[in-house]
């Protein structure tokens, strides 16, 4: 499996399995946030953590990729996606999705855009986590403290924090090396992109992988 950055909450899974080879998308972010998506992109599945579609750029992905905003379960090349929505958190109308991610034998918790902590509920859906992708920004997504007590409550062995101040943004947010500060130990790497197997996951302590947007 390799796992990239665009910005915000925008992350593109490449899976292969049994020779299926498939790749999913989440949150393609507005240009108005004076980011730009790769022009490529075009993935089988296509991942949104709000129900209101009109905070994403769907113009912005080619092809025609199978689009989840709702709980629920789906298959698509292999990848597994479950939504998760607790009946009894928030008032609005359209809201946030958290999902859980199976691929290639490894579990992945991404939050997307949840500005509070998670709810027990959603806790137990999503069941145990190897690999937890979640914002730590601020501002309307959790900050380095909520993010900070979401991963003691989830206790995943890889933390690839998301929604942080990048040069060039629009808005202004928290940066990364303050989420690590917030969690006092931090045994982090950067890299460009994250290439991993199931043995390869750290099997002590819990690793930070920073990527460098692509």
């Amino acid at each position: 499996m390799q796992l990239f950055w665009h910005g915000l909450s925008s992350i593109r899974i490449e899976s292969k399995s049994m020779n299926i080879e498939g790749t999913l998308l989440t949150d393609p972010f507005p240009n108005e946030s004076r980011l730009r998506l790769p022009r490529t992109l075009a993935p089988d599945m296509l991942v949104l953590s709000h129900q209101d579609r009109s905070r994403f750029n769907l113009e912005g992905v080619n092809g025609t990729p199978f689009m989840i905003s709702n709980p629920g379960e789906y298959e698509v090349k292999g990848i597994f996606a479950q939504g998760i929505q607790d009946p009894t958190a928030d008032t609005e109308t359209k809201r946030p999705i958290v999902f859980r991610f199976d691929v290639e034998g490894m579990a992945i918790a991404f939050l997307g855009q949840l500005k509070r902590p998670l709810t027990p509920f959603e806790v137990e859906a999503l069941g145990d986590i190897d690999i937890l992708a979640l914002p730590v920004g601020g501002g309307n997504v959790l900050d380095a403290k909520n993010a900070s007590d979401t991963i003691s409550t989830v206790e995943p062995r890889i933390v690839i924090p998301l929604y942080y101040d990048v040069p060039g943004m629009k808005e202004k947010l928290g940066s990364v090396d303050a989420f690590c500060k917030q969690l006092g130990v931090c045994t982090r790497q950067d890299m460009t992109k994250l290439k991993i197997a199931r043995k390869d996951l750290p099997s002590e302590n819990m690793v930070v992988m920073v990527l460098e947007r692509s």
